[in-house]
């Protein structure tokens, strides 16, 4: 599998970069990660990498970009419920 294909991990990932997929960040929990859709290819660009989203990210959204944010919590790995009282 080509590395433009295959599954990333939060190490290779850096602002600017573009991937082919979403599905390519499926093994990065707990991270946010804002993609902007590429207006001239059916790729993404990474344009936001953090633990909590912030005033930057929010500037994503304010200048007319298709964001796709991705967050995959890793509570959900155990595949237990979890409710709170």
């Amino acid at each position: 599998m080509e590395k433009a294909d295959s599954k990333l991990t939060i190490n290779d990932l850096y602002i600017g970069m573009e991937i082919k997929d979403k599905s390519q960040l499926s093994n990065i929990y707990d991270i946010w990660i804002l993609l902007v859709k590429n207006r001239d290819s059916d790729g993404y660009t990474v344009q936001f990498i953090g633990s909590e989203t912030n005033a930057e990210s929010d500037k994503l959204y304010a200048q007319g970009n298709v964001v796709c944010p991705v967050y995959n919590d890793s509570l959900e790995l155990d595949g237990d419920m979890y409710y709170e009282e």
